[in-house]
């Protein structure tokens, strides 16, 4: 395993100006480096801070199916596990035999909660649920709780 040096980080991130992020290095809960660099909005000149949040849209997918698979190679779950098995939640509207599997390779059915037909411009999705108020499932879950 190699030797994280952070002094060598250091100067390698600084070394690159055009670098526009947040990087934050975590060992057995011990922060070795953090560091904000770059904008977050050019055009208006803000700033990137630690505490910065980015909207990564369907980036997260990707660390949900190997979370997901992490699991099920932990046998806390599996491929065909019930939604209805996994959460505390009653979805009326959604069918009982939905599955991990189905949510996963986007087959469920489930809409999207963007509704093209009701609103015309997708930020008016966030003026109701602004996306910094999501930090656990249960913020958004209830969304998807109301018929069509």
């Amino acid at each position: 395993m190699k030797v994280l040096n952070i002094t060598q980080l250091q100067q390698q991130v600084a070394s690159h100006p055009e670098f526009s992020g947040v990087i934050a290095i975590e060992q057995a809960g011990s922060n070795l480096f953090e560091h904000a660099q770059g904008y977050y909005n050019r055009s208006e000149g803000l700033r990137n801070t630690l505490q910065t949040r980015f909207g990564i849209a369907s980036g997260c997918k990707l660390f949900t199916a190997i979370a997901i698979c992490r699991l099920i190679e932990q046998d806390l779950l599996a491929f065909d596990t019930k939604l209805k098995d996994c959460l505390p939640i009653a979805f009326p509207h959604i069918n009982g035999d939905l599955t991990i599997h189905h949510l996963l390779t986007h087959t469920s059915g489930i809409p999207d909660y963007f509704d093209e037909a009701t609103m015309s411009d997708f930020e008016d999705l966030w003026k109701e649920y602004p996306m910094y108020t999501l930090k656990r499932p249960s913020d958004f879950l209830p969304m998807f709780q109301h018929g069509a």
